[in-house]
């Protein structure tokens, strides 16, 4: 999205502060307004009806939030929770919409929603047969990845091993002996409910290509 949109978008809303693990939207309420993300990463998550909870995305700095119920007006189908303080404007749908035909991006905002769209039969893939510890390198990345060019320490995960492993749709039994591999390897240091990625490619080196055959492992 073109930086005079972006910032027209976010100066248009209530721009306000979020604490770590703070619940921006819930699954299952009305729409009615977009979360626009301004700094600091959220992960997107679905719950079932009994509590247990898969992460379905990780979103950060320029990502737009909650903009699929504007479009259809079903409720949100996902909650999403912020992984680290960070700041989000708010805005309405009709806000929202009014800005996006103003500054002429609808076809790209509409080629963004599809991009979203897309992830999730590769991300189905990789739950159903890779590894765990493929899944857990993949997943660091991609919180990495969505740090954004001006976050201070990207590489820094504020996540418990507990909430990796939930993450995944996994006990934390099943990440443990992953990460004290790669704690000794060198790859990772781990401090309390905080992992330090040290090096990236060796990560993804060691597990390229790790498939399981049974899709639990």
């Amino acid at each position: 999205m073109p930086f005079p949109a972006w910032a027209a978008l976010v100066q248009s809303g209530i721009v306000r502060k979020h604490h770590a693990r703070e619940r921006l939207l819930h699954q299952g309420e009305p729409g009615g307004w977009v979360l626009l993300c301004v700094s600091g990463r959220l992960k997107v998550i679905y719950s079932e009806p009994e509590g247990r909870e898969l992460m379905l995305a990780v979103r950060g700095p320029g990502d737009v939030i909650g903009e699929f119920s504007g479009q259809d007006g079903r409720p949100r189908s996902a909650t999403v929770q912020a992984i680290e303080p960070g700041v989000t404007s708010k805005l309405s749908d009709q806000r929202f919409d009014d800005v996006v035909d103003r500054h002429g991006i609808r076809a790209q905002l509409n080629s963004y929603m599809l991009g979203k769209v897309r992830e999730s039969a590769p991300h189905a893939w990789r739950l159903a047969h890779r590894t765990t510890a493929a899944r857990l390198a993949d997943l660091l990345v991609a919180l990495i990845g969505a740090a954004g060019p001006d976050h201070p320490a990207p590489t820094t995960i504020p996540m418990s091993q507990e909430e990796l492993a939930t993450a995944l749709g996994l006990v934390r039994s099943a990440v443990t002996p992953v990460l004290a591999e790669w704690k000794a390897a060198g790859l990772i240091q781990v401090s309390r409910a905080r992992l330090h990625v040290l090096d990236i490619p060796g990560l993804l080196d060691m597990h390229r290509g790790d498939v399981s055959t049974s899709g639990q492992n």
